[in-house]
C-alpha cells in the first residue's frame, strides 16, 4: 500500500517537471557565456567526493548520489540519511542533508536540503552611512530524487528541486531538475548527468540563467571494488570546462584514504597544488565519517576542511 503511494507521488511530481520543461523558461546553454545565478549549486556536496577531486558522478553509489548523479541511488542497500558542513571565508557556511531508500527492489528515493548562509552582512543607506541593522542572506534548495533500475547494468535518475536566494527583502526562486544514466560493467562504470536544467531565477523582474552543466565521467576497479579511480569531464555551459580525477582505496571494508584533482583549462595564474585535495573515511558499525581537505581552493583561494556523516540502518 505505502509502495503504491509513493509510486503516484513520484509519477505526479515527474510530471509536474515535464510540464515545467515544456511550458516554463528554460534555460540550459547561451553561446556566450555569462553570469548565472544560484552559483553555490556547483559547490560539491560531501566530503567523500571532494576528497576525490569531485570526480563522483560515476562512482557515487549513496545518498550522496541525489547531487552527483540520481541513477546512483538505486545502489543504496539500505536507508541512509547523510549531513555535511564546511566553512568557507568571510563565515560563510554551507550545511546539507540527504535522506535516500529503497521503496522496493528497482526504485529508490531520496530528499536532499542545502543551506548556504552568509553570516552578518551590515547595512548601509544610500549615503554609505551604517544602518545598525543586519541584512539577512542566504540560498537554499530542496529536492526529490527517484531512481529507477532498468537492468542490472543500467539505471536512470531524476531531481526536482526548488532553488531560492535571498538579501534582505530581495529574493528569487527558480525550479530545476537533474537528469542521470549510469552503466554498470564488471569493473567499470559510465555516467552521464544534466544538472541544473531550469527556469530562470527571478529577482523582481530581472531574470538569471541557472549554472546548468553536463558531467561525464567513469570509473574503474582494476583490483576489485577496494580500488576505484575515477575521471570525470564537467562542461559548464556558462563557465567552461573542469577535468577531475579521483582514488579511493578502502582498507578492511571498513577505512578509506583518496585523493583527487580537478583542473579548470580556462583558469589562468593557478599556483602550485590548486586542485589537489585530500580525504580520508571510516565506518563505524552502523555509522560512517568523512573528512576532506583541500589547499587552495578554486572558489575560495584558502584551504577548505569538510566533514560528513552517514548513518545506515535497514537491511
Amino acid at each position: 500500500m505505502m509502495n503504491r503511494v509513493i509510486n503516484k507521488i513520484v509519477f505526479v511530481w515527474a510530471l509536474l517537471l515535464i510540464l515545467m520543461a515544456v511550458f516554463g523558461k528554460v534555460t540550459v546553454a547561451a553561446e556566450n557565456g555569462g553570469r548565472t545565478a544560484a552559483d553555490f549549486l556547483q559547490i560539491g556536496l560531501g566530503a567523500r567526493a571532494a576528497g576525490m577531486g569531485g570526480a563522483f558522478s560515476a562512482t557515487s553509489d549513496d545518498a550522496g548520489a541525489s547531487y552527483w548523479n540520481p541513477a546512483g541511488l538505486t545502489s543504496v542497500p539500505n536507508s541512509q540519511v547523510e549531513f555535511g558542513h564546511f566553512s568557507w571565508y568571510q563565515d560563510i557556511n554551507l550545511e546539507y542533508g540527504m535522506l535516500a531508500f529503497k521503496t522496493n527492489e528497482k526504485t529508490s528515493v531520496a530528499l536532499s536540503l542545502t543551506y548556504l548562509g552568509y553570516g552578518q552582512i551590515d547595512g548601509y543607506d544610500l549615503d554609505g552611512n551604517p544602518t545598525g541593522q543586519a541584512l539577512a542572506a542566504y540560498d537554499w534548495a530542496g529536492g526529490l530524487s527517484v531512481a529507477y533500475q532498468v537492468n542490472p547494468a543500467l539505471s536512470v535518475g531524476l531531481t526536482g528541486k526548488f532553488i531560492n536566494q535571498r538579501l534582505d527583502d530581495i529574493s528569487g526562486s527558480a525550479f530545476a531538475a537533474d537528469l542521470g544514466a549510469r552503466y554498470r560493467f564488471e569493473k567499470f562504470t559510465l555516467a552521464a548527468v544534466f544538472s541544473n536544467i531550469g527556469t530562470s531565477m527571478d529577482f523582481d523582474g530581472v531574470n538569471e540563467k541557472l549554472p546548468a552543466s553536463f558531467r561525464l565521467a567513469a570509473s574503474v576497479y582494476p583490483f576489485g571494488p577496494s580500488f576505484a579511480t575515477s575521471f570525470e569531464f564537467d562542461n559548464r555551459f556558462q563557465n567552461g570546462l573542469i577535468f577531475k580525477q579521483g582514488l579511493e582505496y578502502c582498507y578492511d571494508s571498513r577505512y578509506f584514504i583518496r585523493t583527487g584533482y580537478s583542473y579548470m583549462p580556462q583558469a589562468d595564474g593557478r599556483a602550485f597544488g590548486q586542485g589537489l585535495s585530500f580525504g580520508v573515511g571510516a565506518i563505524f558499525n552502523k555509522a560512517q565519517l568523512d573528512y576532506a581537505y583541500t589547499p587552495s581552493d578554486g572558489y575560495a583561494s584558502s584551504d577548505l576542511h569538510r566533514v560528513s556523516f552517514k548513518l545506515y540502518w535497514g537491511k
